[in-house]
């Protein structure tokens, strides 16, 4: 059983790297629509790059060593859960660049905005009542994020027609409140592990695909090298 442990918790990396191609997608997406939003599309990414694998470290070492590592474990919340707000708010703005006016002010201000009050939130909690009540503060941020991630992303898909990406983008939403909703209502079993992995690796996969589509219809259509 340990061994099995060991090899899922090495698994997690797989929906990691799905998650960060498909975001690598999204970042090259929001740089065509919106440019100015491209260094923090790039800061989101690597936020979220880092949170999932000091997730997966943590994993880990949990699994080998059955006991948690607090830091990597707190990175995890800490660092992918503005990460997520910041690649929100870059699809976000590509969405509204699309088909109309140059969307203007500087966009940094609402999503470091949003992360900050989670986070200074969180910091309360830890620092009041102890326990997880925290990063179940910051999960909600990275699951809120990723729904508007994903909701801006299949209307994008959807205004050229692209249904089968869009409609891969509402899974990967839907995949997002499904595995936060385990993590948080049920014990951390190994089979609610496998689970969890399966349903992540599953929609990660459609996510680097819809991801890809739409960067790609959009780089043709809209890119500064696309045929007159």
């Amino acid at each position: 059983m340990k061994a099995l442990a060991i090899i899922l918790a090495l698994l997690d990396l797989a929906p990691i790297f799905f998650l960060s191609l498909g975001l690598f997608f999204l970042v090259q997406l929001a740089d065509r629509l919106d440019p100015r939003s491209r260094r923090m599309a790039l800061a989101g990414l690597a936020l979220v790059v880092l949170g999932g694998l000091a997730g997966a470290a943590s994993n880990l070492s949990l699994a080998i060593f059955e006991e948690d590592i607090p830091l990597l474990a707190a990175t995890s919340h800490v660092f992918g859960a503005p990460g997520s707000a910041l690649m929100a708010a870059a699809v976000i703005r590509a969405l509204r660049n699309a088909d109309g006016p140059r969307v203007a002010g500087d966009p940094w201000v609402a999503p470091m905005l949003v992360s900050w009050l989670f986070l200074i939130a969180a910091f309360y909690l830890n620092a009041t009542f102890g326990g997880d009540l925290w990063s179940r503060v910051l999960l909600l941020l990275s699951v809120l994020a990723e729904i508007a991630l994903c909701i801006a992303a299949c209307l994008l898909g959807w205004r050229r027609q692209l249904h089968m990406a869009a409609a891969l983008f509402a899974l990967n939403a839907a995949a997002a409140v499904v595995g936060a909703a385990v993590s948080v209502f049920t014990s951390q079993t190994m089979w609610i592990h496998l689970f969890v992995f399966l349903v992540n690796l599953a929609a990660r996969s459609a996510f680097v695909f819809a991801s890809w589509r739409i960067a790609a219809e959009y780089g043709a259509r809209v890119g500064p090298t696309a045929p007159v």
